[in-house]
């Protein structure tokens, strides 16, 4: 049997026994040795073999199909899932808001407010606002005034700097309400006041009224954070 080296294309007869071309030394693939008998063995069982595979597959239908994947329904499938991780991670990465806590003066405003809307209540009810003394108690107590329907707040506390607000009574005109700041001293350039408005209420919550001892904390001052 002759051999020819697929490299250099030398011819020789006899089959090298290490599998290199003695003219240019590199290895070949040599065939594999036996007789014609053998070999005739070999390309029948490997002829077998692709019939059988033949067969299982029509068996069967149809054999693996790569473009299933690429069907509407795998591929909406897909896209859902990738929909739902990336708003999961979208919604992971967005910074947690918290809520900025009030400053001091914001809560002194928001106090003041509360308890100018409480006089201006006090004023539909009596018919004035409370006197000097006993002063924002009145909101508190019944002083003893006809037409009297509180309490209209349910606790009175001092300013975020511990100092109480300041009440002096004003006739026929809305009475003087204010903190006296962080100072803590009265008549200074910090100190804070409410809104004129406030002390004007209206007639819209007149109706369903109930005084705060029966009703949630809704003119409630809240303590200073």
């Amino acid at each position: 049997m002759a051999f020819r080296c697929p490299y250099c294309q030398y011819r020789f007869d006899a089959r090298p026994p290490d599998g290199r071309c003695a003219a240019c030394g590199r290895a070949m693939r040599l065939p594999s040795p036996g007789t014609p008998g053998e070999r005739a063995a070999r390309r029948r069982r490997i002829e077998r073999m692709t019939f059988d595979a033949e067969r299982r597959i029509a068996e069967l239908g149809h054999g693996p199909n790569a473009r299933v994947l690429y069907s509407p329904r795998v591929l909406f499938g897909f896209l859902l899932v990738f929909a739902v991780v990336g708003s999961l991670l979208v919604r992971k990465a967005q910074p947690v808001r918290r809520t900025r806590p009030e400053l001091p003066h914001q809560i002194a405003l928001r106090q003041l407010d509360t308890v100018a809307t409480a006089l201006g209540r006090y004023r539909f009810h009596v018919g004035d606002f409370p006197p000097d003394t006993p002063g924002l108690r009145a909101l508190l107590d019944n002083p003893g005034v006809k037409g009297w329907n509180g309490p209209y707040i349910n606790q009175l506390l001092p300013d975020p700097w511990r100092t109480p607000y300041a009440y002096r009574h004003a006739t026929n005109a809305v009475p003087v309400l204010f903190s006296c700041g962080p100072d803590g001293q009265p008549a200074t350039p910090d100190d804070l006041r409410p809104d004129p408005a406030a002390f004007d209420p209206g007639t819209d919550w007149t109706n369903g009224w109930v005084s705060a001892i029966y009703r949630r904390s809704i003119l409630m001052v809240k303590e200073p954070r």
